[in-house]
Protein backbone atom coordinates (compact mmCIF):
# COMPACT_ATOMS: atom_id res chain seq x y z
CA UNK A 1 0.00 0.00 0.00
CA UNK A 2 1.33 3.43 -0.93
CA UNK A 3 1.85 6.31 1.47
CA UNK A 4 -1.00 8.79 0.95
CA UNK A 5 1.28 11.73 1.84
CA UNK A 6 3.48 10.91 -1.14
CA UNK A 7 0.50 10.52 -3.46
CA UNK A 8 -0.56 14.14 -3.01
CA UNK A 9 2.95 15.54 -2.52
CA UNK A 10 2.72 16.76 1.07
CA UNK A 11 5.79 18.66 2.21
CA UNK A 12 7.61 17.80 5.43
CA UNK A 13 7.58 21.06 7.43
CA UNK A 14 10.69 20.04 9.37
CA UNK A 15 12.88 20.45 6.25
CA UNK A 16 11.34 23.72 5.01
CA UNK A 17 12.66 27.23 5.52
CA UNK A 18 10.84 30.06 3.78
CA UNK A 19 12.64 33.39 3.46
CA UNK A 20 12.58 36.63 1.49
CA UNK A 21 15.30 36.69 -1.17
CA UNK A 22 17.48 39.79 -1.84
CA UNK A 23 15.01 40.98 -4.51
CA UNK A 24 12.13 40.91 -2.02
CA UNK A 25 10.41 37.72 -3.21
CA UNK A 26 9.41 34.64 -1.24
CA UNK A 27 11.93 31.81 -1.55
CA UNK A 28 12.21 28.31 -0.08
CA UNK A 29 15.01 26.12 1.14
CA UNK A 30 13.80 22.51 1.19
CA UNK A 31 16.53 20.35 2.63
CA UNK A 32 19.49 20.88 0.27
CA UNK A 33 17.36 22.37 -2.53
CA UNK A 34 17.07 26.14 -2.76
CA UNK A 35 14.17 27.61 -4.71
CA UNK A 36 15.05 31.27 -5.27
CA UNK A 37 11.42 32.31 -5.81
CA UNK A 38 8.19 30.47 -5.03
CA UNK A 39 4.48 31.07 -5.33
CA UNK A 40 1.80 30.03 -2.84
CA UNK A 41 -1.73 28.94 -3.80
CA UNK A 42 -4.52 28.12 -1.38
CA UNK A 43 -6.44 24.94 -2.22
CA UNK A 44 -9.39 26.02 -0.04
CA UNK A 45 -9.23 29.82 0.09
CA UNK A 46 -12.77 30.30 1.39
CA UNK A 47 -13.39 27.38 3.70
CA UNK A 48 -9.93 26.56 5.11
CA UNK A 49 -7.42 29.25 4.08
CA UNK A 50 -4.57 28.01 6.31
CA UNK A 51 -4.65 24.40 5.08
CA UNK A 52 -3.33 22.75 1.94
CA UNK A 53 -1.12 25.50 0.56
CA UNK A 54 0.46 24.55 -2.77
CA UNK A 55 4.06 25.71 -3.20
CA UNK A 56 5.25 26.12 -6.80
CA UNK A 57 8.31 27.46 -8.55
CA UNK A 58 7.90 30.38 -10.92
CA UNK A 59 7.53 28.10 -13.96
CA UNK A 60 4.41 26.70 -12.30
CA UNK A 61 5.94 23.35 -11.34
CA UNK A 62 4.52 22.26 -8.01
CA UNK A 63 7.13 21.66 -5.33
CA UNK A 64 4.56 20.22 -2.94
CA UNK A 65 1.67 20.97 -0.62
CA UNK A 66 1.95 22.29 2.90
CA UNK A 67 -0.81 20.57 4.89
CA UNK A 68 -1.19 23.39 7.41
CA UNK A 69 0.49 26.70 8.15
CA UNK A 70 0.22 25.73 11.82
CA UNK A 71 2.83 23.01 11.20
CA UNK A 72 5.47 25.72 10.71
CA UNK A 73 7.23 27.81 13.38
CA UNK A 74 5.40 31.04 14.24
CA UNK A 75 7.88 33.26 12.36
CA UNK A 76 7.43 31.15 9.20
CA UNK A 77 3.63 31.25 9.61
CA UNK A 78 3.71 35.06 9.73
CA UNK A 79 5.91 35.23 6.64
CA UNK A 80 3.58 33.00 4.63
CA UNK A 81 0.45 34.76 5.93
CA UNK A 82 1.93 38.05 4.77
CA UNK A 83 2.65 36.66 1.29
CA UNK A 84 -0.79 35.05 1.03
CA UNK A 85 -2.51 38.27 2.09
CA UNK A 86 -0.97 39.99 -0.95
CA UNK A 87 -2.41 37.39 -3.32
CA UNK A 88 -5.73 36.90 -1.59
CA UNK A 89 -6.50 40.48 -0.59
CA UNK A 90 -10.25 40.75 -0.03
CA UNK A 91 -11.56 44.10 1.26
CA UNK A 92 -14.55 44.16 3.60
CA UNK A 93 -17.89 45.70 2.67
CA UNK A 94 -19.44 47.39 5.71
CA UNK A 95 -22.34 49.18 4.01
CA UNK A 96 -24.26 48.92 0.74
CA UNK A 97 -25.68 52.30 -0.20
CA UNK A 98 -27.29 51.23 -3.46
CA UNK A 99 -27.41 48.56 -6.16
CA UNK A 100 -28.57 49.73 -9.60
CA UNK A 101 -29.07 47.60 -12.70
CA UNK A 102 -28.26 49.00 -16.13
CA UNK A 103 -27.83 47.07 -19.39
CA UNK A 104 -27.22 43.76 -17.61
CA UNK A 105 -24.68 45.14 -15.14
CA UNK A 106 -25.31 45.75 -11.46
CA UNK A 107 -23.59 48.82 -10.05
CA UNK A 108 -22.78 48.77 -6.35
CA UNK A 109 -22.26 51.91 -4.31
CA UNK A 110 -20.70 50.66 -1.09
CA UNK A 111 -18.48 51.44 1.85
CA UNK A 112 -15.43 49.18 1.55
CA UNK A 113 -12.77 49.21 4.28
CA UNK A 114 -14.14 52.60 5.40
CA UNK A 115 -13.76 54.07 1.89
CA UNK A 116 -16.60 54.89 -0.52
CA UNK A 117 -16.29 52.68 -3.59
CA UNK A 118 -18.37 51.85 -6.66
CA UNK A 119 -17.98 48.67 -8.66
CA UNK A 120 -19.88 46.67 -11.28
CA UNK A 121 -21.02 43.06 -11.28
CA UNK A 122 -22.03 41.28 -14.52
CA UNK A 123 -23.63 37.92 -13.71
CA UNK A 124 -25.07 38.57 -10.28
CA UNK A 125 -26.12 34.95 -9.66
CA UNK A 126 -22.50 33.82 -10.10
CA UNK A 127 -20.82 36.88 -8.64
CA UNK A 128 -22.50 36.92 -5.22
CA UNK A 129 -22.05 33.85 -3.05
CA UNK A 130 -23.38 33.32 0.44
CA UNK A 131 -20.94 30.85 1.97
CA UNK A 132 -22.82 30.32 5.23
CA UNK A 133 -25.29 32.24 7.36
CA UNK A 134 -22.84 35.08 7.92
CA UNK A 135 -20.28 35.29 5.08
CA UNK A 136 -20.99 36.78 1.65
CA UNK A 137 -18.46 37.07 -1.20
CA UNK A 138 -18.89 39.41 -4.16
CA UNK A 139 -16.69 39.41 -7.29
CA UNK A 140 -16.75 42.41 -9.63
CA UNK A 141 -16.16 42.59 -13.40
CA UNK A 142 -12.48 43.45 -12.86
CA UNK A 143 -11.84 40.30 -10.82
CA UNK A 144 -11.73 42.09 -7.47
CA UNK A 145 -13.22 40.17 -4.56
CA UNK A 146 -15.10 41.67 -1.62
CA UNK A 147 -16.36 40.08 1.57
CA UNK A 148 -19.12 40.75 4.07
CA UNK A 149 -17.86 38.88 7.12
CA UNK A 150 -21.03 39.05 9.19
CA UNK A 151 -24.10 39.63 7.06
CA UNK A 152 -26.40 39.83 10.10
CA UNK A 153 -24.25 42.58 11.64
CA UNK A 154 -24.42 45.05 8.75
CA UNK A 155 -27.08 47.76 8.77
CA UNK A 156 -30.60 46.44 8.01
CA UNK A 157 -30.91 48.77 4.99
CA UNK A 158 -27.76 47.22 3.49
CA UNK A 159 -29.09 43.72 4.13
CA UNK A 160 -32.40 44.56 2.41
CA UNK A 161 -30.54 45.77 -0.69
CA UNK A 162 -28.52 42.54 -0.95
CA UNK A 163 -31.06 39.91 0.10
CA UNK A 164 -32.84 39.66 -3.29
CA UNK A 165 -29.54 38.54 -4.87
CA UNK A 166 -28.59 35.87 -2.33
CA UNK A 167 -29.34 32.31 -3.40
Amino acid sequence: MQNTNLDIGLLDPSVLTFYINPRGFLALKKGEEDFKRVKLTRALPLTDPDAYIAVSDMSGKEIGILKSLLDLPEEQQKLLQNELSKTYYCPTITQVRSIREKLGYFYFDAKVDEVHRTFAVKDISRSIKQMDDSTVFIADVDGNRYIIRDFAAIHPASRRKLEPYLY
